[in-house]
């Protein structure tokens, strides 16, 4: 039997068959070891790893790992950041995070998550602990993570039991970063996989959580994750606790793979522990980042770049500027002696000048055996690329209520139309978004507020329309139409029509017509309800995390409670899918809003001197009215808009 080290892994090859079928099966088995990563039986030299310490920080540190626990403190609103618990940073890479414990097996956005309590140090054990609480459910425990032979300890405990309405809920998860493992190769016990690129279920029912949840692909006492990859080898043995591993892109697309072992009922103090090996590379130094702008210089201007590198790295003293030339060689311009600059978290910093080189061409910055990106020394460096894209293609694609067709493909349809349903009172809503006991509007919950269905832009990362953010926007691109006069226009905007086609010149400044568009939603929530609203999003979780085509989300028909579900009369539906408009007054959201449309009233009348004129009306009104009362305060996340005073100083 021809046995491999380390790795529950043999070859049982008969020594009935002949020879040379035993020879060839036996060459197969070994190809097949050698395509898992797998380390055969014989003489294996093997580095000895620096050793883990606590640094200053409050993190394990080494050359080529560093462990950090709970150095970032969760979202209440965005639990699934990918930045908590316990995280390894491996061979300069954070690949894997979430080391903690949660009551799902791959935990999305809107599951619970834990209150950080504090981090202690324990110099003596060189251990770090955090405590947490599940405040609705009154569990607390501390995870810790402190050096045992050349990997980590990890662990749970807790001073009570778990209480029964976790019991098969809580678990100790950890999350590695999918693109790190794509298609490599992991190894539980007796089976063998590889990571998938896509996720592929199969999903079933968790009496456990009461929904649906991914199945592991795979379970057993111990794992090898990406064994033939010296880079992201991760040895994890459960201490008697059985590991599953998980695809957490099951449930949400943002999701990682998950590695996680129930925590043990009815048992107290270290209920469960894991050691982790990271496989780590003895003469791995990170290389040093070049930061330079990616833009590039102005042959006037002064030009730093700053030297991002471990203290772990024997820094070079001089960095040199090399020019690239049509033939493809690097002709050094200028070097110099690098500044220190002051350490931060984990990095030390130096900064190279290159100012006294003003020739216009392509550059790098080499600075011991790195060399940065190509870039440009040029005068017409800020004529066009560092802003044109966002105003001809990221903004018109952001547009909503129209459809914005891109020559060959339509990025999406008329979306919205549907605009927007009466929130209800005394409702809390997600994404930051809450109404109080009044609507503050003459609309019943549910009922349709009309004229909402016009401008805006969705917001970024989702579609709803913060008005917080419109309004910012608007009176940026005003401003900055007033200050440099942009003429740029490659796109068709046909308000009435609903239209917009990009590379599409049709003699009117983009920019004009992207202030426009902001000022007709800021107007059109004064003439529905008389004063700016929060904003509107959409009614439940499944509309919001949508990720396709915008058009798709509403059937873009009115609801009318009077229709089944199916039934379609006019514009109207028995499908309550329209968005939700949160209404409540705010003074300072007001402020905001008007000072756009002021901004927006002084460019608009070369454009639409309509809409100019009303935008300025609206606002000297608004603003009288609110200088002649107290302030509305109304504040929730970010949708409430910011302190008054600013605001009223815009």
């Amino acid at each position: 039997m021809t046995t491999c080290k380390r790795f529950p892994f043999s070859l049982p090859i008969s020594k009935a068959l002949p020879p040379r079928i035993r020879s060839a099966a036996l060459r197969a088995g070994l190809l097949l070891a050698c395509a898992l990563g797998l380390v055969l039986t014989g003489p294996v030299e093997r580095a000895q790893a620096q050793s883990l310490e606590v640094n200053d920080h409050q993190y394990l540190d080494s050359q080529a790992l560093d462990v950090l626990v709970h150095h970032t403190q969760y979202d209440q609103y965005f639990g699934d950041q990918k930045i908590q618990g316990i995280e390894f940073i491996h061979h300069g890479a954070r690949t894997v995070t979430n080391g903690d414990v949660r009551l799902s097996p791959t935990p999305e956005q809107w599951d619970p998550v834990p209150v950080f309590g504090e981090r202690t140090v324990d110099s003596t054990a060189q251990r770090v602990s955090a405590t947490l609480t599940y405040e609705d459910f009154d569990f607390t425990y501390t995870v810790s993570a402190e050096p045992e032979g050349e990997g980590v300890l990890v662990s749970v405990q807790l001073d009570e039991p778990v209480p029964q309405e976790l019991e098969g809920r809580a678990g100790f998860n950890m999350e590695f970063l999918p693109s790190a493992y794509f298609e490599k190769t992991y190894v539980v016990g007796d089976q063998t996989g590889v990571f998938p690129r896509h996720p592929t279920g199969p999903m079933q029912h968790s009496d456990a959580t009461n929904r649906l949840e991914a199945t592991p692909l795979a379970s057993g006492s111990s794992m090898v994750l990406a064994p033939g990859d010296p880079n992201h080898r991760i040895h994890i043995d459960g201490r008697g606790h059985e590991l599953s591993l998980y695809d957490g892109r099951n449930r949400a697309q943002n999701g990682w793979y998950v590695v996680r072992s129930e925590l043990p009922t009815g048992e107290t103090g270290t209920v469960l522990e894991w050691y982790v090996e990271p496989n780590r590379k003895s003469d791995w130094v990170r290389k040093p980042t070049i930061l330079h702008s990616q833009l590039g210089y102005h042959p006037n201007q002064d030009k730093e770049a700053l030297l991002e590198m471990s203290p772990h790295y024997d820094a070079p003293e001089t960095a040199r500027l090399l020019r690239l030339t049509e033939n493809g060689e690097y002709e050094e311009q200028t070097s110099g002696a690098v500044e220190s600059r002051d350490s931060y978290k984990r990095y030390e910093y130096a900064e190279f000048d290159f100012t006294d080189v003003t020739q216009p061409g392509l550059y790098v910055i080499e600075y011991g055996d790195v060399r940065s990106e190509t870039f440009r020394i040029s005068e017409d460096i800020y004529e066009k690329e560092v802003w044109s894209s966002t105003l001809d293609t990221f903004m018109p694609v952001q547009m909503d209520h129209v459809r914005v067709n891109d020559r060959y493909r339509v990025w999406h349809g008329v979306s919205h139309l549907d605009d927007a349903r009466q929130a209800p009172a005394d409702h809390s809503h997600f994404d930051g978004y809450a109404q109080q006991d009044s609507t503050d509007t003459q609309y019943e919950d549910g009922e349709h507020i009309p004229g909402l269905n016009v401008g805006g832009w969705y917001d970024a990362g989702d579609y709803d329309i913060r008005t917080g953010s419109q309004a910012s926007t608007v009176e940026d691109l005003a401003l900055a139409q007033e200050t440099f006069d942009i003429q740029w226009d490659e796109t068709t905007v046909e308000p009435n029509n609903r239209y917009v086609n990009l590379r599409s010149p049709d003699g009117i400044p983009d920019i004009l017509q992207q202030i426009q568009h902001g000022t007709r939603q800021l107007l059109a929530q004064f003439r529905a309800v008389g004063h700016a609203i929060p904003g509107i999003v959409a009614p439940t979780l499944d509309q919001y995390t949508h990720l396709g085509d915008g058009a798709t989300k509403t059937d873009n028909l009115i609801y009318d409670p009077s229709l089944d579900s199916l039934e379609v009369e006019g514009n109207r539906s028995g499908r309550p899918d329209d968005r939700w408009a949160f209404t409540n007054e705010s003074t300072a959201l007001n402020y905001e809003s008007i000072a756009a449309l002021a901004a927006a009233s002084r460019v608009l009348p070369a454009h639409d001197d309509t809409l100019a004129q009303e935008a300025r009306d609206t606002a000297i009104r608004i603003w009288e009215m609110e200088q002649d009362r107290e302030p509305v305060k109304y504040e929730y996340f970010n949708t409430g808009g910011g302190p008054i005073t600013p605001a009223e100083l815009a």
